[in-house]
């Protein structure tokens, strides 16, 4: 609408979206062990560590990236209300988790299809007990982002056109225009596959479209007619 400061402007809003299949996967994936020991907790789960990345790896999947990326350990205290706490819990063993990523860039759909059940079932046929689930992602959704800008500012013309018959006035061309978007180039990931217990993942993973949005504020001159 015209503001009462600039008469002989109207301002719009214009939306883009741009559906696209993604071209990439990321996940993590996480074993959990409990022993009576520090020392016990630890081993076992960089045994278990070594063990899904192997199990990866053995997948044998072009420009799959595997690496370990978190490990914490934690004492498990034997469990008291603070009202009947007189001392320190007394520690009852140590719980010990380590999380290891897992990226597959650059490949086509048909490949992420197959590859992303593959790869959770390998991790969790080997010792994993936690897992994020499957993301799915654009390596480089500049260039989709962009498209994306192109049908938001011809969504802009025909908004400020529509306001200019209705309002009987004639536009005579922009004034400005600025992006409005999204961080990160627009919505430029989907989840898939949530949160998955310890068990087998033989099941399909679909990827759908990654939609990838933008918006602009612009305003044109107009005159009347």
């Amino acid at each position: 609408m015209a503001k009462s400061t600039d008469l002989q402007v109207v301002e719009v809003e214009g939306a883009g979206t741009v559906s696209l299949p993604p071209d990439s996967l990321r996940t993590n994936v996480s074993v959990e062990v409990r022993c009576e020991s520090l020392e016990a907790a630890r081993e076992e789960a960089a045994a278990k560590t070594r063990a899904i990345i192997e199990a990866l790896e053995r997948l044998q999947i072009p420009s799959l990236q595997v690496r370990n990326v978190d490990v914490s350990v934690r004492p498990i205290s034997e469990g008291e209300t603070e009202r009947e706490r007189v001392a320190p819990p007394r520690i009852i063993g140590y719980e010990a988790t380590s999380t290891v990523s897992v990226i597959l860039e650059g490949a086509p759909i048909d490949v992420l299809r197959v590859e992303s059940s593959r790869i959770l079932d390998a991790a969790l046929s080997a010792g994993a007990n936690q897992t994020s689930g499957i993301r799915f992602f654009l390596r480089a959704p500049q260039e989709a982002y962009r498209a994306a800008l192109k049908a938001s500012i011809a969504d802009a013309e025909r908004n400020a056109g529509a306001i200019a018959q209705a309002a009987r006035i004639k536009l005579v061309g922009w004034r400005s225009v600025s992006s409005a978007g999204d961080e990160d180039g627009g919505r430029a990931w989907q989840m898939a596959a949530g949160r998955i217990g310890p068990r087998s993942t033989t099941f399909p993973i679909e990827p759908g479209e990654i939609q990838v949005t933008a918006t602009v504020r612009a305003r044109f001159r107009f005159a009347k007619r």
